[in-house]
């Protein structure tokens, strides 16, 4: 066991370190070839990765600017010069707008339900509050409706339909609850 192993274990390493020098060698003369290649890569690489930063950074100073003047807009709504700087960003001007409640100026589809949902439920009548229902790219605040359709049939004594209204009610809402209390005791003023 002794001189045969060791000669095979030192023939295995000599393999070893003949073929590392091989693959070295090849990687070398791969360098050499594709040098510049390699150089303009890593160039265009750290160019690419110093203006996505430089990008970002800006972006982000841009957000912080616009925020900190809706902010001072919404204290003081006479502030020419953030308004300016809010309509520069169109979602936060839309946002600007919808909080002053002009909601025929908004023009995005971010507060498009928002927008139909303050006005169907100033409106109150039924029509608008259906038509909002209807609707199948208005996917949130629908439960609210329901219950204030609710209240409108059971003012107008038509328990099954709001009892209709009332089934559609998603069941985890509470407003499925205050909903079987108005069916329940019929309370409408």
């Amino acid at each position: 066991m002794g001189i045969k192993d060791e000669l095979k274990q030192d023939t295995k390493e000599l393999k070893q370190d003949e073929e590392l020098m091989v693959k070295v060698f090849k990687l070398e003369k791969f360098v050499r070839k594709y040098k510049r290649h390699i150089i303009l890569t890593a160039i265009l690489l750290a160019a690419y990765l110093i203006g996505y930063n430089i990008y970002n950074y800006i972006q982000k100073q841009n957000l912080i600017k616009a925020n900190n003047a809706f902010e001072t807009l919404l204290q003081n709504p006479n502030d020419k010069k953030a308004l300016e700087i809010v309509k520069k960003d169109k979602k936060l001007y839309n946002l600007y707008l919808f909080n002053k409640g002009e909601y025929s100026k908004v023009n995005s589809k971010e507060l498009e339900a928002l927008k139909a949902y303050e006005i169907a439920m100033q409106k109150g009548t039924k029509e608008a509050l259906e038509g909002y229902l209807l609707n199948p790219s208005y996917k949130i605040l629908k439960n609210p409706v329901r219950f204030t359709l609710i209240r409108i049939y059971l003012e107008e004594n038509n328990r099954k339909k709001a009892l209709e209204v009332f089934n559609n009610i998603n069941p985890n809402s509470k407003f499925k609850t205050l909903g079987a209390y108005l069916l329940h005791y019929g309370i409408v003023k």
